[in-house]
């Protein structure tokens, strides 16, 4: 029997004006699966070649790959995002052309996925200034945390392996590629610039200080070529001549044409920052209120508004104040802003630990111990935990300026790399105890490690590998933290109940400012300030904030999105089904089909309660 076809609330849906046009003028074609999974597939193999950096990253098989990639580079060419962009658009059309009418449940499923982000990603492109991904988009193509120039930096140190002569030949001819890596992207740099699509001052302050930072001044001693230098030296059948040759071949290219693209890079920074403007917002780009409405969809995976986000958040923000306010009181603490109430908890020496290598020691031991119990009760309402195990790490110092407080990165699909949960490690007095535990719940278990893990292990398109959707991603990890405090996580831990909230109240208040920031014109100070009084992070702390939201529009509203939208959709399948909810299997009906963007989220939930909804009473 055919499944019934399943309709998505118009409010989420949005395929963007190219893709409708061009779908618009071919009738419908009827494809069967194998159909629509050859095309898919094709579609990897050409978001694989267009990307073999996250192919390395992730591990991607050669054999999904098509050949061998460990010595390329992207192509990071005006031409070559010219060309993505007109082959997205022909992929799009094609995918609506498809009836699906005619597909199996998986496969319709598979095809509104790819037509989703396909959709929302080419009314990104179509603002013709800064990056679209497939579920990533912002509005400068260098930025503190974008370009080739820091990012190669960390993948050839961090994902670029040097394990045996072949290797290192491979490693050298990608690091001789960098230098026009850097070069086609600030020529493309150059030309938003031009156009008007220039960073506010405090992006450019950072990311000029990221380059003089890594612009190679002494050669031998850059980062690049220690790596290079240390990885050899664990490689048993190198002669020695051959390792001096090795390395003065890196020295050479470091000290050659990388330096003088830093050199290039970091002159037209400099002149840029000269004339650039404060206002942080891209409501002051070329249609600037359009590319936020199109990035936000990009992100959350909804159609709601700036104005609909931002009146959200600030409700969440009030309510998760009622809370926080009256434990603050419990603890002596009840005069003054929540915001300043909990900065002065987060810098009590009570709940820090030593700034020694002890007390690193002994804060990563804490969250594996938060990960530990969290395995354990969650057996009873999550389907069976992935097979691999996540390591508890120190981020490496490369990241530390840019990054969250703590990252996750799945397990390497050729089981190179076990999955890794980073903790951005500055100093132990940026994580007071009491923050911990919701910590280890997000990033790990109930949270990231849970859902990419399972992700990871099941049989999936090439496509998704390349697909991100933080508003599933990051909305999940956001509801494990609920879901950890359900299982008692806090039952004698009061404390660690204000750390679940301040969390909470966190992604609120990114939610507001990033609205904001981007529609309501809000200052960098006051975007700052809001921060500070609402959630008790320190300046720097709201600095950094403010300018990841001014660098990824609408991301920081993702949380909330997705957190938002499984809790509706778990309130109405148990005033649904009653009796008859069994929450084990609404987390698997979440969880095993992999992220999606939250209207197909949805209609899959909508089709599983239908499902097990009690038949009528025969009367």
């Amino acid at each position: 029997m055919q499944p019934r076809a399943r309709k998505y609330p118009a409010k989420a849906l949005f395929l963007g004006l190219a893709g409708t046009v061009l779908a618009a003028c071919s009738p419908p074609e009827v494809v069967s699966d194998p159909q629509l999974v050859a095309h898919v597939e094709q579609m990897g193999s050409n978001e694989a070649h267009r990307r073999p950096e996250a192919a390395e990253t992730m591990g991607l098989p050669e054999t999904l790959f098509g050949g061998k990639y460990s010595a390329l580079l992207d192509d990071r060419s005006g031409a070559a995002v010219e060309r993505n962009r007109i082959n997205r658009l022909d992929q799009l059309a094609t995918l609506e052309r498809i009836d699906p009418a005619t597909l199996g449940a998986n496969a319709k499923r598979t095809r509104d996925i790819a037509v989703w982000m396909l959709g929302a990603v080419t009314a990104v492109d179509a603002h013709g200034y800064g990056y679209a991904e497939l579920g990533r988009a912002g509005p400068y193509v260098i930025t503190f945390a974008d370009g080739a120039y820091t990012d190669l930096s960390k993948f050839m140190t961090l994902h670029a392996p040097v394990r045996s002569r072949a290797d290192a030949n491979d490693w050298l001819a990608r690091l001789d590629g960098m230098d026009e890596a850097m070069r086609d992207e600030r020529r493309r740099f150059e030309t938003d610039i031009a156009a008007g699509a220039a960073p506010p001052a405090a992006v450019l302050r950072r990311a000029l200080a990221k380059a003089q930072q890594l612009a190679p001044t002494n050669p031998r001693e850059h980062p690049l070529v220690t790596y290079f230098i240390e990885s050899l030296a664990q490689i048993p059948d190198i002669p020695v001549e051959e390792i001096a040759t090795l390395q003065k071949k890196a020295t050479d290219l470091v000290g050659g044409e990388i330096k003088l693209e830093y050199g290039r890079l970091i002159e037209l920074l400099e002149k840029t920052l000269k004339g650039a403007a404060d206002e942080p917002g891209v409501w002051r780009l070329k249609n600037g209120a359009a590319y936020y409405a199109d990035a936000l969809r990009l992100h959350t995976t909804t159609d709601l508004s700036p104005k609909q986000l931002h009146e959200a958040g600030m409700k969440l923000v009030t309510d998760l104040t009622a809370e926080i306010d009256p434990l603050l009181a419990e603890l002596g603490l009840a005069e003054g802003s929540v915001g300043s109430r909990l900065r002065t908890l987060a810098s009590d020496p009570a709940y820090l630990l030593p700034e020694t290598p002890e007390g690193r020691i002994a804060l990563l031991a804490t969250l594996n111990e938060k990960i530990d119990w969290a395995q354990k009760q969650s057996a009873r309402v999550l389907p069976a935990p992935p097979k691999a195990k996540v390591d508890v790490r120190e981020a490496a110092p490369l990241t530390q300026d840019s990054a969250s407080s703590a990252f996750y990165k799945a397990a390497a699909l050729d089981g190179s790399r076990p999955a890794i949960f980073n903790v951005n490690l500055r100093s132990t007095l940026d994580f007071p105890t009491w923050s911990l535990p919701t910590l280890a719940f997000h990033e790990a278990v109930p949270g990231h490690h849970m859902q990419a893990g399972l992700a990871r292990e099941r049989t999936q398109a090439t496509l998704s590998y390349f697909i991100s959707v933080p508003a599933f991603s990051e909305g999940w990890a956001t509801y494990a933290e609920d879901l950890a405090a359900e299982l008692g996580a806090y039952k004698d831990d009061r404390i660690g109940r204000l750390g679940y909230l301040q969390a909470m109240i966190q992604r609120a208040a990114r939610m507001v400012a990033d609205t904001g920031i981007h529609a309501d014109k809000w200052t960098r100070p006051q975007a700052i300030a809001y921060l500070q009084d609402t959630i008790g992070i320190s300046a720097a702390e709201a600095e950094l904030e403010v300018d990841r939201m001014t660098i990824w529009p609408g991301l920081a509203c993702s949380y909330m999105a997705g957190r938002e939208t499984i809790r509706r959709m778990r309130t109405g399948a148990e005033r649904e089904l009653k009796a008859a909810f069994d929450l084990k299997a609404f987390h698997e009906a979440i969880l095993l089909p992999g992220p999606r963007p939250l209207p197909v989220l949805e209609a899959d939930i909508a089709e599983w309660v239908a499902q097990r909804r009690p038949a009528p009473p025969v009367e």
